[in-house]
């Protein structure tokens, strides 16, 4: 059976005949449908991702008007870009899962008039966010927290191996894990072209220096054996390179309601350091702190962080305008027990925020599990 046929078959079983809206006719796979496609592999996680609709299919029942937008995201699921659909699912579906604190499930997709969000300042018609709590006045968009620098270099190295032929060469990038993913962004074609000039393929080159990013070299493996590479991490200096990616998503934040970013991590799509190192903790709440504390009294305008940026606020007020984020680790690839959210959850709430998080909210947040952080006593 076709991957697609398998993951229409999947949201038939739990949403109805009908449901699955994509074409099956061809071969198209990603990692994800790829994977509950398998017959000998990934049985906890086909387990856990079946709970998963099987909560959803329940929470947004066919006359809840939420199920059509939801059903467009399990949908999307199959397309080549699924990482924020599968995020968006992770989200509706922990975040619900306490209902005792809630007014119905949570809103899926809520459009904020332009002036009510900064949206209106960066030229659009229209505000979005994934989802809005009705009870708590509280709005969210989700972010699939991905690897940035690995996907560059996965495309370069990728286009090297098809400009030269050796598609069973094993090219692996070394690089510190903290840096800067625009160096890479920035850099790209200066890359591509001194790993491929770099690479000689009768004398089986081994190992290329960057020197457009002198922190960057590949190692490259011609046949079996083992491939090493070195790395070093600094959660510290990771969210120093890393804190800005917030000022990208300013189009979601609300002049007049609390917003929160809801960021998920999932091993498939997210940078290893994150998924695999004790460091994670540290580097969540480094990331917060200097977007929320760092700019809190910078009279800068914010045009000087967001090129397109007409309105007249200054990074401090443009800050000011996150309440907080939501870091949500999704452990259903390796879950014993489907029937758990398998989510290890963390938020970090805006101390300088113009509309804060209040105690209703806060005490649903620790009745999900999240670990709660307002950065008490270290607002500086």
């Amino acid at each position: 059976m076709k991957a697609l046929e398998n993951y229409k078959a999947i949201i038939e079983k739990y949403f109805g005949a009908g449901t699955a809206t994509f074409a099956t006719t061809s071969g198209a796979t990603n990692n994800l449908i790829g994977a509950l496609n398998r017959t000998d592999n990934f049985t906890k996680f086909k387990a856990a991702f079946g709970k998963r609709l099987e909560r959803l299919a329940t929470q947004y029942p066919p006359s809840d008007l939420n199920r059509n937008k939801l059903l467009e995201r399990v949908n999307a699921v199959a397309a080549r870009e699924w990482d924020g659909a599968y995020a968006e699912l992770v989200a509706y579906d922990f975040l619900n899962s306490n209902q005792a604190y809630l007014n119905g499930p949570i809103h899926v997709s809520k459009d904020v008039p332009a002036p009510e969000s900064l949206a209106g300042s960066l030229g659009m018609a229209n505000g979005n966010l994934d989802g809005f709590y009705e009870g708590f006045g509280v709005g969210f968009d989700v972010k699939a927290l991905g690897d940035k620098s690995g996907d560059i270099l996965d495309g370069i190295i990728k286009e090297v191996k098809t400009n030269l032929g050796i598609a069973a060469v094993v090219i692996s990038p070394e690089h510190p894990l903290d840096l800067d993913y625009t160096l890479f962004q920035n850099n790209r074609k200066a890359i591509l072209t001194e790993l491929e000039t770099g690479i000689n393929v009768s004398a089986q080159t081994t190992f290329v220096k960057s020197n457009a990013v002198p922190e960057l070299a590949f190692r490259l493996m011609w046949g079996g054996g083992g491939l090493t590479t070195i790395s070093s991490y600094n959660p510290y200096a990771h969210a120093q390179n890393h804190h800005e990616l917030f000022f990208i998503y300013a189009k979601k934040f609300s002049r007049n309601s609390p917003t929160l970013i809801v960021s998920v991590v999932f091993p498939w799509f997210s940078e290893s350091v994150v998924n695999e190192f004790c460091a994670k903790e540290v580097f969540y709440r480094s990331l917060c702190r200097r977007f929320f504390c760092q700019y809190a009294n910078d009279a800068r305008p914010a045009s000087s962080k967001l090129k397109d940026f007409q309105g007249s606020e200054s990074l401090a007020e443009v800050t000011k305008l996150l309440s907080g984020v939501l870091f949500l680790d999704d452990k259903s690839v390796t879950s014993s027990d489907p029937d758990a959210q398998n989510v290890e959850a963390f938020a970090y709430l805006n101390p300088n925020a113009t509309h804060k998080i209040g105690g209703h909210f806060r005490d649903y947040l620790s009745s999900l599990g999240f670990m709660v952080d307002d950065f008490a006593n270290d607002n500086y």
